[in-house]
């Protein structure tokens, strides 16, 4: 995939060269300078949230929150351990508010122990509930906007929760029915033998 960015990045700085030679190094200089004052924008977002993630670790709330969505927790991923239904919670809540770079890590963690246990089936459906995520707050994007000058930064709030929420369900629903199919393919070749 670097490859390929780094094909497009050549190719583009090749046609700018061509077109208009003395745009190249403005070009590349503006560009680097919005990228850092970007990633510096982000840098600061994901520090709150970070500590706001684990003030709500120390205090409890991830695990009342873990604690609510234990019922959905155990229909999506099976029977789990008590840690690994806390890191599902913590990244889906995460998810949730549009925090996706703090929900990774504990998705990491519960997708090991997962595995670790043979619940593969749980992993996979994890892996599709953290790419799907609803999110109710898409904290991230609503930052971003605000901090780049937007007039209604929350003018996403509805269409974020619907494309979301659709897609959740989407892939939860295909990630089932593939998991029923295999079930009763295994069975029935069980049958045969």
């Amino acid at each position: 995939m670097n490859l390929i960015f780094l094909a497009v990045f050549i190719l583009s700085c090749a046609v700018l060269a061509i077109n208009d030679p003395n745009a190249v190094l403005s070009s590349l200089t503006v560009g680097a300078n919005k990228a850092v004052t970007l990633s510096l924008s982000l840098v600061a977002i994901f520090i709150v949230w970070s500590g706001a993630l684990q003030v709500a670790e120390k205090s409890g709330i991830c695990a009342k929150i873990a604690k609510l969505l234990r019922p959905a927790i155990r229909f999506l991923f099976g029977k789990t351990d008590e840690e690994t239904e806390n890191l599902i919670a913590v990244n889906m809540s995460a998810n949730m508010l549009g925090m996706g770079g703090i929900a990774t890590p504990p998705a990491i963690k519960a997708t090991e122990l997962m595995n670790a246990k043979g619940n593969y089936d749980g992993a996979a459906t994890l892996f599709i509930v953290a790419a799907t995520s609803v999110q109710l707050l898409p904290s991230t994007v609503l930052s971003l906007r605000q901090s780049l000058g937007s007039e209604a930064p929350a003018s996403i709030l509805l269409p974020t929760i619907l494309s979301t929420a659709l897609s959740s369900i989407f892939g939860i629903a295909v990630m089932k029915s593939t998991m029923i199919r295999s079930e009763e393919h295994t069975s029935e070749l069980q049958s045969r033998r």
